[in-house]
């Protein structure tokens, strides 16, 4: 099984957490807020938005691609699969 980055597990086990929910690019951002706060410095708040929505974009479609999620790209919404709930060992298989 191929290993992904980081970033992307950390994508999927967020989604894992909302098993069963859609989540938006928003929500899905701002449940990912922390991780960006200590990767970066202080930016623009604006400007700083837009990019981490684009880099969890990113992430979405290469996810979406690989099987990982199902993403409706018409309400950017996305919930994870069974092959994404698998990769990050989800602890919704035990019960």
């Amino acid at each position: 099984m191929e290993t992904l980055p980081i970033f992307l597990v950390k994508v999927l086990q967020v989604l894992a957490d909302r098993y069963g929910m859609n989540c938006t690019l928003e929500e899905l951002t701002s449940l990912l807020t922390p991780i960006f706060n200590a990767a970066t410095l202080f930016k623009d708040s604006i400007s700083n938005e837009k990019e981490n929505q684009a880099r969890v974009l990113d992430a979405l479609l290469f996810l979406n691609h690989h099987g990982y999620i199902f993403l409706d790209r018409n309400s950017d919404e996305s919930t994870i699969s069974i092959k994404g709930l698998i990769a990050v060992n989800s602890k919704i298989f035990c019960n």
